[in-house]
C-alpha cells in the first residue's frame, strides 16, 4: 500500500519522519491533557493522513468509542475511506463513509455500525454537520478531524462546529484565510507544525503566461500546449482546471481534440455512482452526463498518460500517482491559498513538475472564504470557548 501511494519507493520499508512522530505524541498526549483544539499545519505531501490515522487509532483504543472525519468533497471522503480502510484491515475497527453519494440504506448501515460498536472511524462530507443525526453522532464521538478545513464555509459549516461538546483536530496546509475562525475556536493556541517531506521533492516549477481578458478557458490551452505535450511524452497525469463547472465539458471536449486521448471530467453535479443518479433524477435533481464520478476518476488513476478537466475540487487533498502538471485557465479568478493548494497537487516524489497559471483573462477576484461582506464573522463568546466545553471530560 505504501508503493502504491508513492509513500516508499519500491524495496524501501515505510518509516514515519521527525515531524510525524513528532505530531502524534505532541496530538496524543494533549487530548489525554484534557486539550479540546488542535491544528496540524502540514504542506502537501508531508504526510498529515497517517498523523491523522495513528491519532484516530489512539483514541479509538484508549476511548473504546469512534472518531469522525470530515472531508470537503465526496472524492476525499472516498480515499480517506481507501487508506484507512487498508491499514485497518484485520482489525475490529471498521471505517464507514457517509456523504450525499451513498443511498440511505449504506447509511443506515453506518448507523447499525455504529450502534453495535463495528464502526469506530466514520469519514464524511459536511453533510454530517448540516443532518441533525449525524451532527448529534458527531457530538457523542471522541473526536472530530476537520481535514482541509479552509475548503470549508465559515458561515455555511464551520460555525456549527461552535456548539460542538467534542475535541477537534483541524489539518491544513494553509490557515492564514482562516485564522480568524481558528482563533476564535481556540485552534491556534494549540498548533502542531510539519515541515519535512518523507522524501526528496523537486520544486514544481511555476509558469504565469498571460492570456488576453475575456479569452474562453479552452483557447487559454495554447498558452500550456508545450508543456502539455511534454508531460504526456512523460506518461505524466495531468489536471486542467476551470473556475466554474459549465466550462469542464469544453475543455475536455479541446483536450481530446487536440491530443487525442480519452479525457475525464470532475465537477460537484456528477453523480457518484449509477444509482446516485438515478435518485437523484427521480428527486428531480440535474445530473451532469452519463459516466460517474467513481468511473471518472478510476479511469485517471489507472491511466498513463492521462488528463482530467476538474474544477478546484482537485484542490482538496486529492492524492493522484504520477500527476506532474497541472494547468489553471483563469488563474487570476482563485484565491492565493486555493491556487498553493492545487499546485500542491503535483509533483509528490523526486520527479520534475509544473505548474501553468494563465492569467490576465478575468477580473474576477476570488475573496477569502472566511471574510462575509462585513468582515470577520463576530461572536459574542470568549476566544477559545465552545458551547457545553467545560461540560466534557476524557480519558480518566
Amino acid at each position: 500500500m505504501a508503493v502504491a501511494h508513492e509513500l516508499i519507493q519500491p524495496g524501501e520499508a515505510f518509516k514515519l519522519t521527525d515531524d510525524q512522530r513528532a505530531a502524534i505524541d505532541t496530538i496524543c498526549a494533549g487530548l489525554d491533557a484534557d486539550i479540546f483544539e488542535f491544528l496540524l499545519k502540514a504542506p502537501t505531501g508531508s504526510g498529515k493522513t497517517e498523523v491523522m490515522l495513528r491519532v484516530a487509532v489512539d483514541t479509538v483504543l484508549k476511548e473504546e468509542s469512534y472518531v469522525c472525519l470530515i472531508a470537503p468533497t465526496r472524492d476525499l471522503v472516498r480515499q480517506h475511506v481507501a487508506y484507512f480502510s487498508e491499514r485497518l484491515a484485520g482489525t475490529p475497527l471498521g471505517v464507514a463513509q457517509v456523504h450525499g453519494g451513498m443511498s440511505p440504506a449504506e447509511r443506515r448501515d453506518a448507523d447499525a455500525g455504529l450502534a453495535d460498536g463495528s464502526i469506530r472511524v466514520v469519514c464524511g462530507s459536511a453533510m454530517l454537520l448540516s443532518s441533525k443525526h449525524w451532527w448529534d453522532v458527531i457530538d457523542r464521538g471522541s473526536l472530530l478531524i476537520i481535514d482541509d478545513v479552509n475548503a470549508f464555509d465559515e458561515r455555511e459549516h464551520l460555525r456549527l462546529l461552535e456548539e460542538l461538546d467534542c475535541p477537534m483536530l483541524f489539518a491544513t496546509a494553509t490557515p492564514s484565510e482562516l485564522r480568524p475562525f481558528l482563533t476564535r475556536i481556540g485552534a491556534m493556541d494549540h498548533v502542531v507544525s510539519m515541515k519535512k517531506m518523507p522524501f526528496d521533492v523537486i520544486p514544481t516549477t511555476v509558469h504565469k503566461p498571460e492570456g488576453v481578458w475575456g479569452e474562453p478557458p479552452a483557447e487559454q490551452l495554447a498558452h500550456a500546449d508545450a508543456l502539455i505535450r511534454e508531460h504526456l511524452e512523460r506518461k505524466s497525469r495531468i489536471f486542467v482546471i476551470s473556475r466554474t463547472r459549465g466550462d469542464v465539458p469544453k475543455l475536455a471536449e479541446r483536450l481530446e481534440a487536440l491530443y487525442g486521448i480519452p479525457v475525464q471530467q470532475l465537477r460537484g453535479d456528477m453523480a457518484d455512482t449509477t444509482e446516485h443518479g438515478k435518485r437523484h433524477r427521480r428527486n428531480g435533481v440535474k445530473v451532469h452526463g452519463t459516466v460517474t464520478r467513481v468511473e471518472m476518476m478510476n479511469a485517471f488513476r489507472d491511466g498513463a498518460p492521462a488528463i482530467l478537466a476538474a474544477t478546484n475540487l482537485v484542490g482538496s487533498g486529492l492524492d493522484i500517482p504520477a500527476a506532474d502538471l497541472i494547468v489553471l485557465t483563469d488563474a487570476d479568478a482563485f484565491g492565493e491559498a486555493e491556487v498553493e493548494q492545487l499546485i500542491g497537487r503535483v509533483g509528490r516524489r523526486e520527479r520534475p513538475s509544473d505548474a501553468v497559471l494563465v492569467s490576465k483573462t478575468t477580473f474576477e477576484k476570488n475573496p477569502s472564504r472566511s471574510m462575509g461582506a462585513g468582515g470577520p464573522r463576530r461572536t459574542f463568546m470568549p476566544a477559545g470557548m465552545r458551547s457545553n466545553q467545560l461540560r466534557f471530560t476524557r480519558r480518566k
